[in-house]
């Protein structure tokens, strides 16, 4: 357990910014990793000292964090760096399999190569939303050139500049993520503000949505642990 008290992934605007910046990278670090679902990299920030961590968090349902293990400690600089090696390894694992594709990860067994992405909420029915999302519940390539991955939900609230996605990996554990997508609000009146205001109801049943979500991915996730055990 890390003791210090400091501010991992919050709202502390020091600390949003490489969070922000290093956003992908967090993401794809986490996800090669093959953590339980709710653990993830994050960085947290000591104030008064100005140190920096690169750690691995989870958590409590209250939103209180109950564990903070540090893989780098130091400034800024070295938390970045930290993550630019990290993601240069996943890079370097990428590159090494896919010039031995051919001796070393071809199954000979399997004349047809590959083996097609399998996703373990195949043939559930999705739940019902209230609002329209932006595509929705989706079976979309993430991109991820290591792990095999897919987005399963996307949904993005312009109003508010969030960004809401489900991504599975195969093998490996379910992401689920809420990131602000828009950092440059300009706030010029109090009408701007006022007007933000208005569309909170909306923004209520979007985040409810998004807990529908949520909780299907986890009790069908652990349909499926349990049957596996």
């Amino acid at each position: 357990m890390n003791e210090s008290p400091s501010t991992t992934n919050s709202s502390d605007p020091v600390t949003l910014s490489p969070a922000r910046d290093r956003s992908a990278d967090l993401r794809r670090i986490t996800d090669a990793l093959l953590m339980p679902i709710g653990y993830e990299l994050g960085i947290g920030h000591l104030c008064p000292c100005d140190i920096w961590d690169l750690c691995i968090v989870h958590a409590d349902h209250d939103g209180e964090t109950d564990f903070d293990q540090p893989i780098a400690t130091g400034s800024r600089e070295d938390v970045d760096t930290a993550i630019s090696t990290l993601a240069s390894v996943l890079d370097a694992r990428r590159a090494v399999s896919d010039h031995y594709s051919g001796p070393l990860c071809e199954d000979p067994d399997d004349s047809t190569g590959a083996k097609p992405f399998r996703s373990r909420f195949e043939n559930i029915p999705r739940p019902d939303l209230v609002s329209e999302h932006t595509p929705g519940w989706c079976d979309e390539d993430a991109g991820d050139p290591v792990v095999a991955s897919r987005f399963i939900f996307r949904s993005h609230n312009d109003e508010f500049g969030l960004d809401f996605d489900v991504m599975e990996n195969n093998p490996g554990t379910v992401s689920i993520g809420l990131l602000p997508s828009s950092w440059d609000w300009n706030v010029e009146t109090s009408e701007e503000l006022l007007e933000l205001s208005d569309h909170t109801p909306r923004l209520q049943q979007w985040l409810d949505d998004c807990a529908t979500v949520t909780a299907w991915v986890n009790e069908n996730n652990t349909v499926k642990e349990a049957r596996n055990a």
